[in-house]
């Protein structure tokens, strides 16, 4: 198999459509393209009344969210750690980087950053209304071959040293 060309979307769950679309469109300046809204998961089969909706980032691929009817319970309610799961966004500069945390912290937003990760991302850190970990990183330089094989040192050191004799 091929490997995937690129990211269509990415899902989440929203409980407050209007929020969350207000947040994409004004606050991230992303366009609202396309929805689906049905009485049926196609995937599954079950019978659950959603809103699908999509927002489009600069290179064409989106985020998306669903609002399901009766569900109450978002990202905000999540058992694993808040910083863990989240979506990196790209932006272009490091001008474009500082602009996004200003606006964002003229939105009364809660930002953190920016920081360096290994002098190869800087990135700011924030949540959107449905608790979702968002994060604007500048890549400052291409990864390569040599990046390339330190990941898979380290990936087989760390897979040795937590994969135990049952997994």
């Amino acid at each position: 198999m091929k490997r995937p060309r690129g990211l269509n979307h990415v899902a989440y769950v929203t409980t407050d459509t209007a929020a969350t679309k207000r947040f994409y469109t004004e606050i991230l300046g992303m366009k609202l393209v396309g929805h689906a809204i049905d009485d049926s998961v196609g995937s599954t089969g079950e019978q659950t009344r959603f809103l699908h909706t999509f927002f489009e980032m600069g290179d064409g691929s989106c985020i998306a969210f669903f609002e399901i009817e009766g569900q109450l319970l978002d990202h905000h309610d999540s058992p694993l750690p808040r910083w863990a799961p989240h979506l990196a966004l790209s932006v272009g500069s490091m001008d474009e980087l500082n602009a996004a945390h200003q606006r964002l912290l003229g939105e009364g937003i809660k930002v953190r950053g920016v920081i360096d990760h290994e002098g190869t991302w800087k990135s700011i850190y924030f949540f959107d209304p449905n608790g979702v970990r968002l994060e604007l990183t500048y890549q400052v330089r291409q990864l390569n071959d040599d990046d390339a094989a330190a990941a898979t040192t380290a990936v087989a050191q760390w897979i040795s040293e937590h994969t135990t004799s049952t997994s």
